[in-house]
């Protein structure tokens, strides 16, 4: 018999919920990931298909995301001790038009 500790460990590892989890560090550390200079102009608000979905609150902001995408996917992948996310796809907050492409 496996211990319940065992169990859950063995089930962050491999199901959704795991996954869920582990991506909850982006949000948790988003000042950290994004940096001092774009945190306060965007947040997470998903991830599909590895692909970060973050929201900037103007047209500025979403270009410095857009630059800065590379540094930020490097810091979450770091945290994560392996590749969390692959891209960005940035937004602007309210904005009900596409998603990111699959």
């Amino acid at each position: 018999p496996s211990s319940v500790g065992d169990i859950l460990a063995k089930m962050a590892k491999t199901t959704e919920l795991g996954k869920k989890l582990e991506q909850a560090i982006i949000w948790e550390r988003w000042p950290e990931v994004a940096g001092a200079s774009l945190f306060e102009h965007g947040h997470p608000h998903s991830i599909r298909e590895n692909t970060l979905i973050v929201e900037a609150d103007s047209s500025v902001w979403m270009n410095k995301y857009a630059y800065h995408k590379w540094h930020i996917l490097k810091r979450i992948n770091r945290l994560s001790g392996r590749e969390l996310v692959s891209d960005i796809f940035v937004k602007l907050v309210g904005d009900d038009g596409p998603e990111p492409p699959d």
